[in-house]
Order: C-alpha cells, then sequence, then structure tokens
C-alpha cells in the first residue's frame, strides 16, 4: 500500500490536476462538428481540411487567476509520429513525455494554472492531432497571454526545411510574432547553452515550403493555428536527440542533464506573465 501511495504522489506531482473547469458547454458545442476530449481536455470545432492553419474552435476559457501555461505532447508510441532517432530507436515520445512532466512540476510551483494535452487522449492518429492542436487553439482563444511550449528533440539530419538542425524556437510565420515573448525565453535559456558549449538558433520560423497539411515543409498546424489567436506558442528544441544522449548517457538520463534547461525555460514563463500583469513570487 506505501509503494502504491507512492506511485499516485508522483503522478500528481507530474501532471498537475487544476480545481478550475472549461467553458466549454454542451450548446456552445453544439455550434460545432467535432466535439472531443473531456474535462479540461474537451474541444469543440469544425475542420474541413481547408485553410487548415486557421482554426474554427471553440472559445475556452477556465476562470483561471493564474497565468496559462500549456505544455503538450505530441509524439505517438505508434508510427503516426515517433520523433527523432538514437541509435536506431524513435525517441520523441520518452523525451516529449520527461519534458512535460519537468516543465509542468515547475510551472505549477512557480504559480501557473498548467494544461497538459497529450496526442494519446485525442487518438493517435490524424483525427486525433486535429483535436490535440484544435484544443491549443481554442485555449489560445480564450485566454490572452496563454504561453504554450512543446519542448523536443530534434533530428540530426539537416534537410531544406531545417538547415541547421539542433536547438531552436520554432514560432509563428503567418501571424504577428511576439518579439518580446521570444526575447524573454532566449535570455533565460542562453546561459544553459554557454555553459554546455552548444549552439542555439535561436527564434526561426518554421514552414513556408508546402501547402500540403501534415508536411515537414508546411507550415506547423500547432503553431499557427493556435497563434491566430496569441503568438505566445512554440515547439522549441532542446538539442540534437543523439546531442542530449551523448551530454547526458541516455534520453531518460536527460531528466537530469536538462534541469537547468528546465528551470531557465520557467523562469522565462514567469518573467513573461510578470511583465504582462500577473502576480507571481517571482515577479519584482
Amino acid at each position: 500500500m506505501k509503494l502504491l501511495a507512492l506511485i499516485f504522489s508522483a503522478l500528481l506531482v507530474s501532471l498537475p490536476i487544476a480545481a478550475e473547469e472549461s467553458s466549454l458547454t454542451d450548446a456552445k458545442c453544439a455550434e460545432y462538428s467535432s466535439d472531443v476530449g473531456a474535462g479540461l481536455y474537451r474541444a469543440c470545432f469544425s475542420y474541413t481540411g481547408q485553410n487548415w492553419t486557421h482554426a474554427d474552435v471553440a472559445s475556452i476559457s477556465f476562470g483561471a487567476d493564474k497565468p496559462i501555461a500549456v505544455i503538450p505532447l505530441q509524439y505517438t508510441q505508434n508510427g503516426a509520429q515517433p520523433g527523432a532517432e538514437v541509435d536506431g530507436k524513435n525517441i520523441g515520445f520518452e523525451w516529449n513525455q520527461i519534458t512535460q512532466q519537468e516543465l509542468a512540476t515547475r510551472l505549477t510551483a512557480a504559480g501557473f494554472f498548467v494544461l497538459t494535452p497529450t496526442i494519446q487522449m485525442y487518438g493517435e492518429n490524424w483525427d486525433g492531432f486535429q483535436g490535440l492542436e484544435h484544443f491549443i487553439a481554442g485555449v489560445h482563444k480564450g485566454n490572452p497571454h496563454t504561453q504554450t511550449i512543446l519542448l523536443t528533440a530534434d533530428s540530426h539530419i539537416a534537410v531544406e526545411q531545417n538547415p541547421f538542425p539542433g536547438a531552436q524556437m520554432l514560432v509563428t510565420g503567418l501571424h504577428a510574432r511576439n518579439y518580446e515573448w521570444e526575447s524573454i525565453i532566449q535570455a533565460a535559456i542562453a546561459g544553459f547553452y554557454q555553459k554546455e558549449g552548444m549552439g542555439n538558433i535561436g527564434p526561426r520560423v518554421r514552414g513556408g515550403f508546402s501547402d500540403e497539411e501534415g508536411s515537414s515543409k508546411a507550415w506547423h498546424p500547432l503553431i499557427e493555428r493556435a497563434a491566430e489567436y496569441g503568438s505566445t506558442v512554440s515547439i522549441m528544441e532542446a538539442a540534437q536527440a543523439i546531442e542530449i544522449a551523448a551530454k547526458a548517457g541516455s534520453i531518460a538520463d536527460g531528466r537530469t542533464w536538462a534541469a537547468p534547461l528546465f528551470d531557465s525555460i520557467v523562469a522565462g514563463m514567469s518573467a513573461y506573465a510578470c511583465s504582462v500583469g500577473y502576480q507571481l513570487k517571482t515577479c519584482h
């Protein structure tokens, strides 16, 4: 029983539970063709495949008096989106799960209302990605200054749309960027990369080489759909996956190695929240 209690306690720490409730109602969702997810993670939207960078989605608010952070998990345990490889093994899910847990725990302690949506909540398939991405867009639509960061690991293979793989901050290419937010995050994490002797490209627009939804050359729907309602959204590459494994010893050990990076990202997100009027214990 003691072991079960410890496991349950660990789960509570890694995936925070919020007292706030979603504003979505059955009446509101009846206006849209899709109603997916449950509880805090319910999303209602209409999707036709046309104009796919736009999210026709119901606004989701929570009545929270705290700054809102969305820390998603987008990688699958099947072959739909497995992520980068290390020694022939896809590590997208493992690393994204680590970063989600570590950032969510720190952000909750910092005073944020944290949402941790996963692709598994909506299905590891095309429809599931629509659900996840429209949920995030709905949260941005309903809550000014929402910050979404998906911290992942890059491939080491250079391609046209990613000529310099490694640490970088992918941002919107279709909507007005929030340069203040980008600068605050970058200033916060600079010390980590300097200490590790690693490069960091910084903010970079992702996409524009293809109009095909889902193509790695196209605009990223998770970023663009949310950025229409609030451009404080980024997919951040912590480093190349093979760099993480080499520096830490393994992807699993990256949890400890990257702890200063997690701390720095949360410090940056907190500084931005303070700058737009939220009162956190770190605000001066």
